[in-house]
């Protein structure tokens, strides 16, 4: 199996970092190397040249690092620990710390590349945590028509429990492994289930209807895989 890009963590609290790597391991996978750099070296709050440094180190398995800080001093001192160590497979990423590292991490339990990895937590950036905190925006669109030839399939599915981060990280890993084109479906919205966040932004609750679309040479195994997670939300 190919290496995983690494993350690494930078945050002016040891505890920050280490929790976030634990709730990382549980949406994602504990294969992806996840190393931190949080607080200084004799235990407070700050962030430590040296740390992030020895944390880029772990982190890399051969596929690249992506480095996310949390705020201020945590993203300056990244900068210099780059300029003096310069790679080109070592990106620091402007994104939410934790949203960030959550698309980060489940992006690369996928199979992704580093710049695909990057970008997903990037675009943490533009996902409302809140289903109606923007009525103005249109549910993503759907297409009227569809390929001749193209296998169709759709169902539904009613939740035995709130779609939170453990099940959404499992759909979107599962998602990426097939070529259809998959949307889920719940309350007006459609997103595609590949990105952990977009999930958990349907909102979806216990008792919930979802109902997952794909489109394509596999929408059968596509359904059949999405569904059965679906069901077993707990």
């Amino acid at each position: 199996m190919n290496q995983s890009p690494g993350i690494v963590l930078v945050s002016h609290s040891a505890q920050l970092a280490a929790g976030l790597r634990e709730l990382l391991a549980q949406i994602a996978t504990d294969r992806v190397p996840v190393a931190l750099a949080g607080g200084t070296p004799d235990g407070g709050l700050g962030t430590s040249y040296e740390r992030i440094a020895a944390a880029i180190a772990e982190a890399d398995r051969g596929a690249g690092v992506i480095v996310l800080p949390d705020l201020g001093s945590s993203v300056l001192t990244t900068l210099t620990v780059l300029e003096d160590h310069p790679r080109p497979d070592v990106l620091l990423v402007d994104a939410p710390f934790v949203e960030g590292a959550v698309a980060a991490a489940v992006t690369a339990a996928s199979g992704a590349d580093l710049a695909t990895v990057a970008e997903a937590a990037r675009q943490a950036r533009g996902i409302r945590k809140l289903a109606d905190s923007d009525p103005g925006t249109d549910p993503e669109p759907r297409p009227e028509t569809e390929p001749a030839g193209t296998r169709t399939v759709s169902r539904q599915v009613t939740l035995p429990a709130t779609l939170h981060a453990r099940p959404a990280g499992r759909l979107a890993q599962e998602a990426a492994k097939f070529t259809s084109t998959i949307r889920i479906e719940h309350g007006g919205k459609t997103v595609n289930p590949t990105g952990v966040l977009t999930v958990m932004s349907l909102g979806a609750t216990a008792g919930g209807t979802v109902t997952v679309h794909a489109e394509g040479p596999d929408a059968d195994a596509a359904v059949e895989t999405l569904a059965g997670i679906l069901a077993e939300v707990e």
